[in-house]
């Protein structure tokens, strides 16, 4: 009884806002994000140009996500880069791949890549902004 009065009034607010069309409701089950192992950290040295670089790295799966965001201080000042995806074997990081990156003010890059099980990964970052040079590393990520 209490549902139907609830879809009844919900039928009157849906009537009354949409001018006497219906939508069309339709629910979507949210798929869950599952982070494995990560590691994160953050160091904000101080730049002319630069207001901040935000390296970060997830996982779902063996699919990996590296992304990178990179604020001038200026809203015209001028950004380019790459981001690297690197991993870690033998004792050292190494690249795996890389993306070039340009525009003005901020940068956002996200990128997604298939890893490979039992190998820790993190995103780098290379980044000049208005001839300032910086290079950022996220946290870590093992699939």
């Amino acid at each position: 009884m209490k549902l139907k009065k609830i879809g009844a009034t919900a039928m009157v607010i849906t009537l009354l806002a949409g001018g006497g069309i219906t939508n069309a409701t339709y629910a979507m089950e949210l798929k869950e994000l599952t982070l494995t192992k990560v590691d994160y950290q953050a160091i904000t040295p101080l730049w002319e140009s630069i207001s901040g670089i935000s390296p970060s790295i997830s996982a779902e799966g063996t699919t990996l996500y590296p992304e990178v965001y990179i604020k001038a201080k200026s809203s015209s000042g001028s950004i380019g880069g790459t981001m690297y995806l690197e991993k870690y074997a033998s004792g050292r990081w190494t690249s795996v791949t890389s993306w070039s990156f340009k525009g003005t003010g901020n940068v956002f890059v996200s990128k997604t890549y298939r890893g490979i099980s039992g190998i820790k990964y993190r995103t780098k970052v290379v980044v000049t902004v208005d001839g300032e040079k910086a290079e950022a590393t996220s946290g870590t990520c093992e699939i």
